[in-house]
């Protein structure tokens, strides 16, 4: 009788168990309430809105650089418990995080604001991804698309025609989430 598929099998199963065991005593860790594991409390939900807007204007249409950091004002003085944190007009910072650009059949481009950098708050304790879309073209794109492929090679003409320019305005306005319970 050969030994080999013996060898493997056991092998297999040791090599199963072995593996198991460090994630079965991480999550005993869990369930004991360790709170060292987790860097943050997620039970506590009280978050303060900060609203902000750009102080200027910026378009996927004049090729902006992703990392590049950009300027925000403070639309409304924020209170949490009785303290101010921001004054109305203050100017905080901002990164593009990523530039997605317009594609073939009028797929939009994309604008995405995030590590947003507030005095005296940890970047840990704020959430406030921002994304901005341009046109969205594909509506009546792919019916005509559809449509067209009944004559040959035409249908794919189409594949030229692009999305609209994403565009963040002065007026728009930008949520951010501050969590002053969370480390």
């Amino acid at each position: 009788m050969n030994k080999f598929p013996v060898f493997i099998c056991i092998f297999a199963i040791l090599l199963c168990f072995c593996g198991i065991k460090p994630v079965l005593a991480e999550e005993n860790q869990l369930a004991q309430g360790n709170e060292n594991i987790l860097p943050y409390d997620y039970s506590d939900t009280t978050s303060v809105p900060i609203y902000v807007s750009i102080t200027d204007e910026v378009s996927t249409k004049n090729h902006p650089v992703e990392g590049g950091k950009l300027q925000f004002k403070v639309n409304k003085d924020v209170y949490y418990n009785n303290e101010k944190i921001l004054s109305k007009g203050e100017i905080i910072s901002g990164r593009i995080e990523t530039i997605i650009t317009s594609g073939m059949n009028g797929f939009p481009a994309e604008i995405i604001l995030d590590d947003f950098e507030i005095p005296n708050i940890k970047n840990s304790q704020l959430l406030g991804k921002y994304v901005k879309k341009g046109q969205n073209r594909c509506f009546w794109v792919y019916p005509l698309k559809w449509a067209l492929t009944i004559i040959p090679f035409v249908g794919s003409t189409t594949n030229f025609i692009k999305g609209g320019h994403a565009r963040i305005k002065t007026t728009d306005i930008i949520t951010i989430l501050y969590y002053p319970n969370w480390r």
